[in-house]
């Protein structure tokens, strides 16, 4: 009972390590017929991605969140996108595993993060903060290292720090 298996440490590896061993099993004759085994693979792997996902998501909103705070400090809603930020990091701590931190293409995300607060701040009518997205958008690399994101001592104003102006 005191032990934790891989299922509580890292559910991107334990989901993709117990598909294997099914589909390894799929081969054997002396298995009833009605086991679905590949489809049984493919639903455990999902719950995996699923997860895999979820970590994505966050680090996105978070960093989402980031820009449109570093770009438009005066807005109304500072307030709120920190909030948010705060719940999604502790949200993310729970969820993300070594396999997940091994995968993520930070880089890639941040891009999106970019893109996405250009675009929030286009629609509501920020066009001056979402033309400072500009300087962010020329730097293709995430200026904040993922164990920074990850790290349970996440401080908001040391992130925003590391983002371009």
């Amino acid at each position: 009972m005191g032990q934790t298996s891989l299922y509580d440490e890292d559910i991107l590896a334990w989901s993709e390590h117990q598909a294997e061993v099914l589909r390894q099993l799929a081969g054997r004759r002396d298995l009833p017929n009605d086991l679905d085994l590949e489809n049984i693979a493919e639903e455990i792997e999902s719950v995996g991605r699923s997860e895999f996902n979820t970590v994505k998501s966050l680090l996105r909103l978070i960093l989402v969140h980031l820009v449109k705070t570093r770009c438009d400090p005066d807005a109304e809603a500072v307030a709120h996108w920190a909030s948010e930020v705060r719940n999604w990091h502790f949200q993310l701590l729970d969820a993300i595993s070594p396999a997940m931190k091994s995968r993520i293409d930070l880089d890639q995300i941040w891009q999106q993060a970019v893109r996405q607060a250009h675009a929030d701040l286009l629609a509501q009518r920020r066009e001056g903060q979402a033309g400072r997205i500009e300087t962010a958008l020329d730097r293709r690399v995430c200026p904040i290292p993922l164990d920074a994101l990850c790290h349970s001592g996440f401080e908001l104003a040391e992130a925003l720090a590391a983002l371009p102006a």
